[in-house]
């Protein structure tokens, strides 16, 4: 292998490393808010007969309007803007000495989306749904 070799190895391997961290941190970011886009966007086409069944009274309705509307004010690209800028938050607020044992992504990923824009988004319909006797929203992936 030569020397030529050697970098473009070391260049992939770094690009994949690199892909695997962002994804981890990512993805459950990602799913969580598909199931509130998903969630909203169907209850909110459905007719008010129906949807006062599953979601209960105007007061929950009005609110599950509301989160809908927030929710598709915001685009594809804007919830990733969201969700890189907290990240960048949360490892600033970091200590240095943070590496000792755990890696940024264990440090970060750890911490919930609850105190994010986008967590709040979650926590909301999940306040929403409580009591649903319809509707019972697993906001965790299964493994």
């Amino acid at each position: 292998m030569g020397y030529r070799d050697g970098l473009i190895a070391g260049k992939e391997a770094s690009a994949q490393e690199g892909f695997n961290t962002g994804f981890k941190q990512s993805v459950l970011v990602g799913y969580k808010w598909g199931v509130v886009r998903g969630i909203t966007s169907v209850l909110a086409s459905l007719p008010d007969g129906v949807r006062e069944n599953i979601v209960g009274p105007l007061e929950k309705r009005e609110r599950l309007q509301n989160l809908h509307h927030s929710v598709q004010s915001i685009s594809s690209n804007d919830a990733l803007s969201i969700f890189h800028d907290s990240m960048l938050k949360k490892r600033s607020e970091l200590p240095n000495d943070h590496t000792k044992g755990e890696t940024l992504l264990e440090a970060v990923v750890d911490e919930d989306l609850g105190s994010t824009q986008l967590g709040s988004f979650v926590e909301e319909l999940d306040l929403l749904l409580q009591g649903s006797p319809v509707i019972k929203v697993r906001l965790q992936p299964v493994v």
